[in-house]
């Protein structure tokens, strides 16, 4: 009997000594000694842009035991926006002022030294003024012109000359002054004023009943002297600008009268080129 008890008894310890460990055990979990890297990244791109958020609250309510059932709706709006600043154009560089011009060409004969003569070359030097934001203009050239020689009178001359000094009024036209747009400047004028005309070796058609021509067309072969007239020209032209200067086509009559003769004409065709000495923004 006691054998038996002190059986139950050591086994009951051992028992609750088994069941102890375990128990002590399960209460301090295992730890790691192994360490974890941690890196920190760099910062994210910020990126503009406006954000609208809604949110919207749907509310149940049922009889009996208070419930209450949220529902939230959230409403994103994302725009995004480019603001682009657009220079203003550069001013326009418009010629104006004091110029200079250089042009060559071809002078037809006309009236009175048409028969006789033919077209020549011719060649123009001129000095002005003109703005871009007046109508009027002064300018002053000198024109050098040399017909040609007609075949049934060219045994009787020399290589005629002809030398006009004229100063003129100018007058530009503005409603075209900007035909190609900014630039170019585009501009018509027309220009006249008075000539002073001198020549030699130029044969010319004499009145009917003067004396000293040469049958049918009762023509004088030219003086190989000087000759000296007063006379008057009128024209018209068109120019185009750029920054100082200008490229320039025109044409004009240049008319002078004598006792002897009809109406004496020249009929010049030029092209050339200005060269401003000054500017204005337009």
């Amino acid at each position: 009997m006691h054998t038996r008890t002190l059986n139950f008894v050591l086994g009951a310890s051992a028992l609750l000594t088994l069941g102890s460990s375990v128990a002590f055990a399960q209460a301090k979990p295992p730890t790691s000694t192994r360490r974890i890297p941690i890196s920190k990244e760099g910062p994210a791109p910020v990126t503009r842009v406006d954000t609208v958020t809604v949110y919207k609250t749907d509310t149940l309510r049922i009889q009996g035991p208070t419930v209450t059932h949220t529902d939230t709706l959230r409403l994103t709006n994302t725009v995004t926006r480019i603001d682009t600043v657009i220079p203003p154009p550069p001013p326009v560089r418009l010629p104006s002022g004091v110029y200079f011009g250089l042009a060559g060409g071809v002078s037809a004969p006309n009236k009175a030294i048409f028969i006789p003569n033919s077209a020549g070359w011719s060649a123009q030097a001129q000095l002005g003024w003109q703005t871009a934001r007046n109508l009027l203009g002064l300018r002053i050239d000198g024109n050098y012109a040399q017909p040609g020689e007609d075949s049934q009178f060219s045994q009787f001359q020399g290589n005629p000359s002809i030398v006009n000094l004229s100063g003129d009024v100018t007058l530009t036209l503005p409603w075209f002054h900007h035909l190609f747009g900014r630039s170019p400047s585009f501009a018509l004028y027309a220009l006249g004023g008075g000539t002073q005309v001198w020549y030699k070796d130029l044969p010319v058609r004499l009145n009917p009943g003067v004396a000293g021509g040469l049958a049918p067309d009762n023509i004088r072969v030219g003086p190989t002297d000087w000759n000296s007239h007063f006379g008057w020209n009128y024209g018209a032209g068109a120019r185009v600008g750029f920054h100082r200067g200008e490229v320039f086509f025109e044409t004009r009559i240049i008319d002078f009268n004598t006792d002897e003769t009809p109406t004496i004409r020249q009929i010049p065709f030029m092209l050339g080129y200005n060269w401003y000495f000054g500017n204005i923004n337009k």
